[in-house]
């Protein structure tokens, strides 16, 4: 793939005088990288300059995004919006190949050369505008995580495509923090010490992680499409043999989890733990509006001896999904937010900070779905045609995408070793 960058432009925060916005709780605990994701539409499609003009104005309802991380004066971490090196940068390049040569998007080192680099990115936002030898679009995106999380980014995008198209923005973003204040007194009724975060003072053996670490290139993204009918034999399946009704999510969270294990080919009696990301916006009481802006997000950790999730069949894998899933309400978030309030001058550290690039025996699973990704419009006729990670160089990370396919459904990412990634093709779509 031959790319030739034409122009690079930073788009200035749309605050004039610079203004602080504190890193919550949830913010600190997000992943410290860029996120870096594919949209690919087909021609015809809106003008650069219209997209470029666009993503100028609806910033000015997004301006964390333009902000560049800094302390406050209490020594705290916080967001500067409106200072002298925030903005955002936005590069114009051209692609020698046609856009339909790279459908469907399944992640690619490649793929790197659509969107800028993302090690010591200077921009918490950065966009390439990728224009094909056929006249298709590939806008890619990166942000760093710890300014959004994924709703919050889908909201973004797709209120960006709204100011292309010239269509009210509405409901608008929020970024009202009251919601995430602390109990008074705080209240931790929950420990987060070796499962959130790592021990302040950690006794000898208590919290030990050795890191392990792969040659990147020894690591294969998979993408692979399950279809709604193959979803339905597949709830249809675990539900006859279970009085639980389990959701797509659930069903599919624990089939792949029980496949990865057998294609690594684990231990009978070797733990593994599944990582799933909740949304607290709804488990909140009360509530958050969907519109929030920020991160809002927590992990689950369902484990299970490797040999107990084979033989238990994809229903007991599902089972421990939901029990996990569903046992994190108001009161763990609410201890959460009250941690943060404890040890506030502390320097909290999150315990995956601790993983290498290999998560084996362990894996992430991540979703999507109900973002409305699908429902992303810029304009000009074209539709999109494609959603992507453009690279996950870590192993064990699964990541629900919404189908552009006609039959619907929806495509999985897995990320695993090659010698396991040989083992999972075969079994991908067995309901054994």
């Amino acid at each position: 793939m031959e790319v030739k960058v034409t122009s690079t432009t930073i788009l200035t925060s749309p605050l004039s005088q610079p203004s602080e916005v504190p890193l919550t709780i949830f913010d600190r605990f997000a992943l410290n990288i860029h996120v870096a994701v594919l949209y690919a539409f087909t021609p015809p499609t809106s003008a650069n300059a219209d997209i470029i003009s666009a993503l100028s104005k609806i910033l000015v309802h997004f301006p964390t995004l333009t902000a560049n991380f800094s302390t406050n004066s209490h020594g705290r971490p916080c967001l500067t919006v409106g200072g002298p090196d925030g903005g955002a940068l936005v590069v114009e390049a051209t692609v020698s190949s046609k856009l339909e040569d790279h459908l469907p998007l399944t992640p690619s080192p490649d793929f790197r050369l659509l969107h800028p680099g993302v090690n010591d990115a200077k921009h918490l936002l950065q966009v390439q505008l990728n224009r094909f030898q056929c006249g298709g679009l590939v806008i890619g995106i990166t942000n760093h995580h710890r300014v959004a999380d994924g709703q919050s980014m889908s909201s973004f995008f797709l209120a960006w495509g709204k100011m292309v198209r010239g269509v009210p923005i509405d409901p608008l973003p929020v970024y009202d923090q009251s919601w995430l204040k602390p109990r008074d007194p705080p209240l931790v009724q929950f420990n987060h010490w070796g499962t959130d975060f790592i021990p302040l003072s950690p006794q000898p053996n208590e919290f030990k992680a050795t890191p392990v670490y792969a040659d990147p290139s020894e690591i294969t993204n998979m993408l692979f499409h399950y279809s709604p009918e193959f979803i339905m034999r597949l709830k249809a399946h675990t539900n006859k043999l279970s009085t639980e009704k389990y959701t797509t999510f659930e069903t599919l969270a624990g089939y792949i989890w029980r496949k990865v294990t057998i294609a690594r080919q684990l231990d009978d009696e070797e733990s593994t733990m599944l990582s799933v990301p909740v949304n607290g916006r709804r488990r909140l009481q009360p509530p958050l509006p969907p519109e929030f802006f920020g991160n809002l997000v927590l992990d689950v950790y369902p484990k299970a001896k490797a040999r107990a999730l084979i033989e238990g069949g994809v229903v007991k894998a599902a089972g421990i999904v939901r029990k996990a899933v569903r046992a994190i309400g108001n009161d763990y978030f609410r201890s959460f937010i009250d941690l943060a309030e404890v040890y506030k001058d502390k320097n909290l550290v999150p315990c995956y900070e601790t993983d290498g690039n290999v998560l084996s025996p362990n894996m992430e699973v991540d979703s999507w779905l109900g973002f409305g990704l699908d429902e992303i419009d810029f304009g000009g006729g074209g539709k999109l045609c494609g959603i992507s990670l453009t690279w996950v160089p870590f192993e064990g990370l699964s990541i629900f995408i919404p189908s552009l396919s006609q039959d619907g459904g929806l495509d999985v990412l897995v990320s695993l070793l090659e010698k396991d990634a040989a083992r999972f093709r075969e079994i991908s779509h067995s309901l054994d």
